[in-house]
């Protein structure tokens, strides 16, 4: 039992001391009630613990972004997100597999990788698209403003425009990557709750 729960632990890094302890001593008391004392017996109650470790680390997960500073529309909630989904997807992987399953963490895959990589292009090619003609515009107007007022207050304009735009638009696309996750982040989090919660439940009911 002891290497099993030092292995879990080794684990759980990305956890708080605090909370390593939590769950560390949570396993040990479980494998005690149950006089389990060997690591083959826990492997065969509880599951490998890299299994156990994942599912750990997803309620963690969820239970982060569930907090007040987690729901917010910022890059830290956003992040937090996108690490939820990827540790809700690795939790979903170790839990013994059906058809419903595959097709919901492969959408989850699919969906969260092409939220993603299509934000992360689109913010781009905006950001050097709009600043380029943007930062040209501009150029241009100081350059012609001495020798053609009119001109050059037209060009000077356009770049300013072409920068306001450019740095709304980039905002928007932001903020839409970001609700799009927060979807997919709910989505998961179902899928946590119907495929691995609901299981442990069970488990614990029939124990």
């Amino acid at each position: 039992m002891t290497e099993y729960i030092q292995a879990l632990q080794k684990l759980l890094l990305q956890l708080t001391a605090a909370e390593q302890q939590d769950v560390v001593e949570y396993y040990r008391e479980y494998l005690q009630e149950a006089d389990i004392t060997t690591y083959e017996a826990a492997v065969a109650e509880l599951g490998t613990p890299q299994t156990v470790a994942r599912k750990v680390l997803a309620d963690y997960s969820i239970k982060m972004t569930e907090q007040p500073a987690g729901r917010q529309s910022t890059p830290a909630g956003t992040k937090a997100n996108v690490k939820m989904i990827w540790l809700v997807i690795l939790a979903l992987l170790s839990t013994p597999v059906t058809i419903p399953l595959i097709l919901v963490v492969g959408a989850l895959v699919v969906a969260a990788g092409s939220v993603v990589f299509a934000g992360v292009v689109t913010v781009l090619a905006l950001l050097v698209a709009g600043f380029a003609g943007g930062i040209v515009g501009v150029i241009v107007g100081l350059m012609t403003l001495l020798t053609a007022p009119w001109t050059g207050l037209f060009y000077l304009g356009l770049g300013l425009i072409a920068l306001g735009v450019s740095w709304l638009v980039t905002v928007v696309v932001v903020r839409l990557v970001q609700w799009l996750i927060q979807v997919i982040a709910e989505v998961a989090k179902w899928a946590y709750r119907r495929w691995v919660t609901d299981r442990k439940d069970k488990r614990g009911d029939q124990a």
